[in-house]
């Protein structure tokens, strides 16, 4: 895993965090105001949306900044992509969504070795014309972030890639160090790669990049579809039409994103704050049938919860054992935990890639490994061990007991898992204790001291086209568990080199056998809009990143006029 939620855990919207006094921004709309706004001659983009980060992904959060450069999360890249378009845009079934990307075409050359990429006619937010020579610069300023760059390794980028030149202003060519596959390439590295502003931007460093992530004055110059017009850090983000974007237009004259970390956005859409929620799961059945709003199924978000198992425990030595681990993954009820935890949204996932969007899993990934306790039972007989008096099971002095970090979250869905498949595996002899802690202090001790933990929940979003390259190989900068295995980083290699799906369905289905992590489902992103609010289903793609140029607002203020008003 690159980029996406970046391990964050669920969360649920009705927390009485973040209370204290709300900016002028969150105040209730005013239906006078809005019938007193000015009209305008010819009519053109109008009306304001209030939306907080987390829509299609989970529980609001902060972004890092405005540089899609220096994204740790998807929460960053819902802002930031909306002021700079990458090369591809991924669309709702995570493909090359031509019309949404800043490239025209992209084409394979030299035996796989070698991406054309055809630029559209496009323009800077301050008329000049986007050029091959910016997205060469783009690129090179990932080289001058170095380590900073935080994306390094996903879809080859930067170190498979061993030049890229400008063959004419609208052609850029890509030279790789190897044969690479184009889906992966595409989907994975062009979406990475973004043009930018080399007139108003110079010879910028990466450590000038770092300082000024937040600096809402480096991003003037913009290529996207909204423009930005004011920036509050850990507060909002707004932002107007780019007039001169080259896609589809904004029908908004203003977007405000807000960050509420946490807490109370579902009482804020109630209070007519903001337009757009996230549901918590228990509350779905009784809000969906609100008629004071429409309500949205988006896709589950693209990847799984897992819970990582770390194979340098001294105290659990047999979470190294592939057996102890099958056993587990036919233990836990996936279905239970779909029905109980996510009313019925989702899918079961034993392999390191979603069922939906389908087409990017192996169809055969997780056979043999649905829920059958007995099955999970005998296997675990038949490698000797044995039920003790407590009916944990045992193999001379090591017991099946290990402890896992979950986020400490009562009301979110992560914890709920757990306790159901803490019951799952007591049932066949397996005894897994809960330890719920704050998520920052659960990735200091996954990401710290290998031995101070067995296992914790990690939620991964993945890339569109899901290789396991930095999740599941022996080096991999996510692989926090120091799971290792020859056989899995050779069928990793192949299905980023070689075309087609064969190689990365032979990796999937291997990588379910052996459950390097115990694969878990997530749920839908259940979601309600305010009524005035159109376009929704054309807002999110899986990966969670936003097309808001497709909202509009039924508004009495916006008929027949152009009119902006004033911030909500």
């Amino acid at each position: 895993m690159g980029l996406g939620k970046q391990i964050r855990g669920f969360g649920f919207f009705l927390s009485k965090r973040n209370k204290g006094k709300r900016p002028s921004f969150l105040k209730k709309r005013s239906k006078k105001l809005l019938l007193l706004l000015p009209l305008a001659a010819a009519a053109g983009p109008c009306g304001s949306v209030v939306i907080p980060t987390g829509i299609g992904l989970g529980d609001p959060d902060v972004p890092d900044g405005l540089n899609p450069l220096l994204a740790t999360s998807s929460y960053t890249l819902q802002v930031a992509a909306l002021l700079y378009r990458p090369l591809v845009w991924i669309g709702p079934t995570l493909h090359f969504d031509h019309d949404r990307s800043l490239a025209q075409a992209v084409e394979a050359l030299d035996g796989d070795t070698r991406f054309r990429v055809t630029l559209k006619p496009w323009h800077w937010s301050d008329g000049g014309d986007v050029t091959a020579d910016d997205v060469v610069f783009g690129f090179e300023r990932i080289g001058k972030l170095g380590t900073l760059y935080p994306a390094a390794g996903t879809g080859g980028v930067p170190g498979r890639i061993a030049d890229v030149r400008a063959v004419d202003a609208h052609t850029v060519d890509f030279v790789m160090k190897a044969v690479t596959q184009p889906d992966w390439f595409t989907l994975n590295g062009l979406s990475l790669i973004y043009a930018l502003p080399r007139h108003a931007w110079g010879d910028i460093d990466g450590g000038t990049m770092w300082r000024r992530q937040n600096d809402p004055a480096l991003y003037k110059v913009s290529d996207g579809p909204f423009v930005l017009t004011d920036f509050k850090r850990d507060r909002y983000a707004a932002l107007a039409p780019n007039p001169d974007y080259g896609g589809h237009a904004a029908s908004l004259a203003r977007l405000v994103i807000v960050f509420p970390k946490g807490g109370n956005a579902l009482h804020a859409l109630e209070d007519g704050e903001i337009d757009m929620a996230r549901v918590p799961y228990p509350l779905w059945d009784r809000m969906r049938h609100d008629r004071r709003f429409d309500a949205v199924i988006l896709p589950e978000a693209y990847g799984y919860m897992v819970l990582m198992l770390n194979m340098k425990s001294a105290a659990a030595p047999f979470l190294r054992d592939v057996t102890v681990r099958r056993a587990m993954a036919q233990a836990i009820d996936q279905k239970g935990i779909i029905r109980l935890v996510f009313r019925g949204y989702g899918h079961e996932n034993h392999a390191p890639a979603p069922a939906e969007p389908a087409g990017l899993e192996a169809p055969d990934a997780g056979a043999g490994l649905a829920h059958d306790p007995a099955a999970a039972a005998a296997a675990l007989s038949e490698a000797g061990w044995v039920p003790g008096a407590d009916g944990i099971r045992h193999r001379g002095a090591v017991r099946l007991a290990f402890a896992a970090l979950g986020t400490d979250d009562p009301d979110g869905p992560e914890m709920q898992m757990l306790q159901i498949a803490q019951r799952n595996l007591r049932d066949v002899g397996i005894d897994m204790g809960l330890t719920a802690i704050p998520f920052a202090q659960k990735l200091e001790r996954m990401y710290g001291d290998d031995a101070n933990w067995d296992a914790g929940t990690l939620d991964e979003t993945l890339p569109p086209f899901p290789d396991g390259m930095g999740t599941w190989n022996t080096r991999g900068n996510q692989n926090v568990e120091s799971f290792g295995d020859p056989r899995l980083d050779a069928l990793i290699r192949a299905s980023v080199e070689q075309p087609g799906l064969d190689a990365l369905f032979a990796y999937q289905r291997y990588a379910a056998q052996v459950q390097p992590g115990i694969f878990l489902p997530h749920g839908n992103q259940l979601i309600l809009a305010a009524k005035r609010l159109h376009g929704i289903g054309e807002f999110a793609n899986a990966l969670g990143y936003w097309s808001p140029e497709y909202l509009s607002v039924d508004d009495p203020a916006c008929r027949g006029a152009a009119s902006g008003g004033a911030l909500p």
